[in-house]
């Protein structure tokens, strides 16, 4: 091999970078762990449940419409089934779409006055915007696994719970 000085030069000297990163990172404090946030709160259980898809799983409601177009095939569904399904998509999309902005704004609006330092009377209709949005994502939720428990066969049912039960494990 014939590397150039230079060449050389510059990757011992990121090799002795990455030897030393970790030497500064054993030295920054370890992340907190317990209820919050990203702890064993709301989340359901950090970032390691976001890495293994636990977070789909510890949801209130079973995330289910995913599971059924991704094994439409292996469900055999019915061409009145599939037209079902594709008509539920299309009208919830364009709902999705009309929700995501206010939504995100409710959010937004929250998390600003909280960082601004507000409290009791002038957050009250911020997590009330807040909460009547979780409210409906939730009963969109509901109606949406009700929507396919009717749909589905029972045996297509019980292969997507089936399904279901099996991810983040």
């Amino acid at each position: 091999m014939n590397l150039s000085k230079t060449t050389l030069s510059l990757l011992l000297l990121g090799t002795l970078g990455l030897g030393v990163t970790p030497a500064f990172a054993a030295d920054a404090p370890t992340p907190a762990t317990g209820p919050g946030m990203m702890g064993a709160g709301p989340m359901g259980g950090g970032h390691r449940a976001l890495q293994k898809g636990r977070w789909l799983k510890e949801a209130p409601v079973p995330m289910l419409m995913p599971i059924v177009f991704r094994h439409m095939a292996e469900l055999n569904l019915s061409a009145e089934q599939k037209k079902a399904l594709e008509d539920w998509r299309t009208n919830h999309v364009a709902q999705w779409k009309k929700w995501r902005g206010p939504m995100l704004e409710h959010n937004r609006a929250l998390r600003d006055a909280l960082l601004k330092g507000e409290t009791g009377a002038a957050l009250a209709p911020l997590k009330a915007a807040v909460d009547k949005d979780h409210r409906e994502m939730l009963e969109h939720g509901i109606r949406q696994v009700e929507f396919l428990h009717h749909t589905l066969t029972p045996e297509q049912w019980e292969k997507v719970t089936a399904l279901y039960t099996q991810m983040g494990k």
